[in-house]
């Protein structure tokens, strides 16, 4: 019987641990430290059962570096991550399982001082 009840526990503890929250450092990006930087715009959408965030830059160099930084800690837990340079931007992606659905990070950074930043994925992969 204790046995039984041990697998029991062992299996809700398994089911627990995969159903935490990614917890991502790029999500904290989104703390509203950014809110009333002129050069930031911030996009929140939900919709059905999809979520996305995106912030533009425009000549902050600063703040570029604080989400390419934000992204370099998230790197590990990539399941997938690539970095283009090309002549006039530079691309950096990343995909992060969590709760069996898979989130979209990426990064667009111009030459001219711009970047794009977004995070999206299924509702269920940040809960």
């Amino acid at each position: 019987m204790k046995r039984l009840v041990l697998i029991i526990l062992s299996i809700a503890t398994a089911f627990a641990l995969l159903a935490k929250p990614p917890k991502l450092n790029v999500e904290s990006l989104f703390d509203g430290r950014f809110n009333s930087n002129k050069s930031v715009t911030i996009s929140i959408y939900k919709n059905n059962g999809y979520f996305y965030r995106g912030i533009t830059v425009k000549n902050n160099p600063d703040i570029i570096k604080k989400i390419a930084n934000a992204i370099e800690k998230d790197i590990p837990r990539a399941s997938n991550y690539s970095d283009y340079q090309g002549s006039d931007s530079q691309y950096t992606s990343l995909q992060i399982i969590n709760n069996g659905e898979t989130i979209y990070i990426g990064l667009q950074r111009d030459r001219y001082g711009g970047a794009f930043f977004f995070i999206q994925g299924k509702e269920k992969a940040f809960k």
